[in-house]
Parts: structure tokens; C-alpha cells; sequence
């Protein structure tokens, strides 16, 4: 603003200091604070106060003097520009995990599993479209998906068409990115052989039962019989407390397999079980096909192994074996994480024979069969794998209906060792499998070389002598 001043003597130096007091103040705008982009932002001034008014002289000779100049007013401040906020990064994609497992192939000389059948893992990070890519051209058929908790996978089942190999499907699956691993469904036998003989039941008194059942029947403990399907209706399970479960989609369980172990573990009648007070969890795993072979396999027995972990089984009888399987090695794995003792039978294949699984996993119970003079069983497994030895040979059990029969086989000394294992874990709860390990070990009686051998493990524990050294 421009001032116009008409300057005489008699004002000038009022006149001087009152410009020098007054002026305008302008503040400018900030870039990027308040109006539009490209507009040309107001300036805001201050205006100066009026040049004050000289008074006419007065007759007298005297001058009025100046008026006192006004106190300036104090000058604004600029405002303080706005902090330009920072730029923030693009969220980076989250990192895209690589599950990775051995692969799924079978040996060239397997062929213990279901010819047409497959079970593929996927990667977690897989959709829909590489999953549908990597089987595509295969002409398989889904038939099914399911999340096992002890293995801690989620798998998918698949039919083959007539003209697609396992071995060949295996190796075009697992050279997706989508796929972990694949695997075949393999085939489990129960590990029993009939016998004509009959004789009494002998094994109670080889494993000191009668001196354990003065402290303790097995209250309080669950057993989990992963086999044929066991009939309750059978008279000597009539006190037996039994929850049933078929994971065979109905097929037919005519096999008494499952009726005899349950019998071993907790008959209740005329035959006494080694803890007749534990409740059964039985679970059909296993049936018999066309041809009068009873067998389950990899898909069933996993569908097994959730129903033992929703009953929160704490011994999980398994009398039957086979191949070596990933899927399945990796449940028992998960058994010990929560706890559950693995008991499984050794096998009927022979001295000389490969070792056959679940028994053959470091965190299963192995066990193997004698007689009633503490003779191992002909047809009976051995290894370094084989932890005890149980009464298995020439056994009266249940059978079919309300009948009785007499078997032989590691399926049966298997019954006898999980039964120990309830007696000693209906004493003391807090028991994990490494103290119920040592306590079995501590109690066996050595039948084979001095310490631990490859045929009898060490040795034919004592149910009395375990709950002692629990309790003691």
C-alpha cells in the first residue's frame, strides 16, 4: 500500500516517525496449504493505521507539538508450513512358505498298496488352478480330502484310470510345484495265524497279572483297537465299557481280529483281560474283501487315528502291519507329541524278513510273540527295532457271536504289552512313554542274549513289577 504524505517544517519530524511506526505486514501463502492447485493464493495484509491529523497553529507564538507516535503493532509470524507426511511404502506380498518332504516313490519291489488309488499332499500356498494344472492330462478322479491331525497334513485321495500307474502318476505329480509329495495308499494285514490247539489262558499268569490287579485294572485309562470292528455284543465283553467306530464306509468286518484283541485287553467274564476296568475305543479300520483277505490301509487307518485323537485315547493298539509309509510315519510321530502310547505288532513274516511298520518307527512300541515256554514265535519278525516280548502263541481268545478260538501271532502279544501299559498308566496319569518305556525295561525278564537283542527285545515284562516300580 502506497502512503501518501504532504510534508511542511512544522511536521516533518512527526510525520517521519509516524511512517517509520506504521507499514503493513503481508504473509504469504504456503504451497500445499489450503485454495486449489494452480491458483494464486490471497495475501492477507495487515493495514497501517492512519497518518494522525496536524493541528492548525494557534494564535499564540508557541508550536503545538507533535503528537506521540502510536506503538507499532507487532509483527505476525509466518505460519509454520505443515510437515509433509512421509511416504509410505507398497505392503510388501506376503513370503510364499516351500513345504518340502521326501519323495512319496515306492522301492522298485513294493507292492503293498492299492493298485489304483493315490494320496497327494499340495502345497498350503496351492489354489485351485495349480492344483487342476498339476493333475491335468492325468485322468484321475478325486475322491475325497481330508486333514489328519497327527500327521498334521491335509491330503487328497484320487482314483487312477486303467491305463495310469502309481509309480508313473507319482513321478508326473511331484514334478509340479503345487505338490509336496504323493504316495501310494498302502495295504496293512493283521498280523494273527490260526491254531487248532486248545489251552488255557496262560498268558495272565506269565505276566504276573494277578499280583497287578490287586493294585490296579486299568480304570481311568482309554484303549484305542485300530482293527476289525469289535463285537460288544460278545458275553465276555458284557462289563466291558466299548465305544465303536467304522471308518470302512460299511464294508464288511466278519473278521473276529479285532473281537479277540479286545478280549486280551478287557474281557471281563469268564476270561480275564490284563485291564479289564479300561475303556475300549474300537475303531474298523479293517475288512475283508471279495476274496476273504482282511486288510486296511493308509487312507482308513489315518481316518482311524482322528477318531483316537477326538476320543483322547491314551494307548493306541495297532495289531496288524506292512510297508514303510511317509504319511504314516509322520502320524506316529504325532502320537508321541500328544502323548499317545503306539503299541504295534512286529509281524508274522518270518525271522529272516524285512521290517514291517508301524512297529518298525522309533516312537512306536514294537512288540514280538512267545510261547508258553518263553519260545519266540517261528513266524514272528526280527530286528533292533523289536522292544518286548508277550505271550502270543496257541492263545485262547473271542471269536465270532459268543465263541472262543485259539490263535498265535504278534497281533496277540501286542494286546498284552498295550494292556501293561493302561495298568500303568491307570496307577499314575501323569506317565509319559519314555518313563513307561523304562518302566516296562526295568520290569522285563531278559529271554535272549544278556540286554537287549534282535529277537526278544528286552524281554517279557512283568505287569506287577512295572505298576511297582511306578508306584514305588
Amino acid at each position: 500500500m502506497a502512503l501518501k504524505i504532504k510534508l511542511n517544517a512544522i511536521g516533518l519530524t512527526s510525520v517521519l516517525l509516524t511512517v517509520f511506526a506504521l507499514g503493513a505486514t503481508v504473509i504469504p501463502a504456503h504451497a500445499g496449504e489450503g485454495g486449489r492447485a494452480g491458483e494464486e493464493p490471497e495475501k492477507t495484509a495487515q493495514p497501517a493505521n492512519p497518518a494522525p491529523q496536524r493541528t492548525a497553529p494557534s494564535p499564540t507564538p508557541a508550536a503545538t507539538p507533535a503528537p506521540a507516535p502510536q506503538q507499532a503493532q507487532p509483527r505476525q509470524a509466518a505460519p509454520v508450513p505443515q510437515q509433509t507426511q512421509p511416504r509410505q511404502a507398497a505392503p510388501r506380498a506376503p513370503a510364499v512358505i516351500v513345504e518340502t518332504a521326501p519323495s512319496g516313490l515306492p522301492p522298485v519291489d513294493e507292492t503293498r498298496f492299492e493298485p489304483d488309488e493315490l494320496i497327494v499332499r499340495f502345497q498350503t500356498s496351492s489354489n485351485n488352478a495349480s492344483r487342476n494344472r498339476a493333475i491335468a492330462g492325468l485322468g484321475i478322479a478325486h475322491q475325497g480330502v481330508r486333514t489328519f491331525v497327527l500327521p498334521a497334513v491335509t491330503v487328497h485321495l484320487y482314483r487312477l484310470p486303467p491305463n495310469l500307474s502309481v509309480r508313473e502318476a507319482i513321478t508326473r505329480l511331484e514334478a509340479s510345484p503345487a505338490v509336496v509329495n504323493a504316495q501310494p495308499n498302502y495295504l496293512y494285514t493283521t498280523a494273527q495265524s490260526e491254531s487248532g490247539a486248545k489251552l488255557p489262558q496262560f498268558g495272565n499268569d506269565m505276566v504276573s497279572l494277578s499280583d497287578a490287579h490287586a493294585r490296579t485294572t486299568g480304570a481311568n485309562t482309554r484303549i484305542g483297537i485300530i482293527d476289525t470292528a469289535v463285537d460288544s455284543s460278545h458275553a465276555e465283553l458284557a462289563n466291558t465299557t466299548i465305544a465303536s467306530f467304522d471308518v470302512t464306509d460299511g464294508a464288511s468286518n466278519v473278521d473276529p481280529h479285532g473281537t479277540s484283541v479286545a478280549g486280551i485287553l478287557a474281557a471281563n467274564a469268564k476270561l480275564i483281560g490284563v485291564a479289564p476296568d479300561a475303556q475300549i475305543v474300537s475303531i474298523a479300520a479293517f475288512s475283508t474283501d471279495a476274496s476273504g483277505t482282511t486288510q486296511g490301509n493308509t487312507w482308513t487307518i489315518m481316518e482311524a487315528l482322528n477318531v483316537a485323537v477326538d476320543q483322547r485315547v491314551d494307548v493306541l493298539n495297532m495289531s496288524f502291519a506292512g510297508p514303510p509309509d511317509p504319511l504314516f510315519e509322520r502320524a506316529m510321530q504325532g502320537a508321541q507329541r500328544e502323548n499317545m502310547i503306539p503299541v504295534a505288532a512286529a509281524g508274522n513274516d518270518g525271522p529272516g524278513a524285512a521290517t514291517l511298520y508301524p512297529a518298525g518307527y522309533d516312537t512306536v512300541v514294537s512288540v514280538t510273540a512267545t510261547d508258553s515256554q518263553n519260545a519266540v514265535y517261528a513266524k514272528a519278525n526280527t530286528g533292533g527295532h523289536i522292544d518286548f516280548a508277550a505271550p502270543g502263541v496257541d492263545l485262547l481268545v473271542l471269536g465270532n457271536g459268543s465263541a472262543f478260538r485259539t490263535t498265535s501271532g504278534t497281533s496277540m502279544a501286542t494286546a498284552y504289552i498295550s494292556g501293561i501299559v493302561a495298568l500303568t498308566l491307570s496307577a499314575n496319569p501323569g506317565a509319559d512313554i519314555a518313563l513307561l518305556r523304562s518302566l516296562l525295561e526295568n520290569s522285563a525278564t531278559d529271554l535272549g542274549s544278556p540286554g537287549k537283542d534282535s529277537v526278544y527285545g528286552d524281554g517279557l515284562p512283568s505287569a506287577a513289577a512295572a505298576i511297582g516300580g511306578l508306584l514305588n
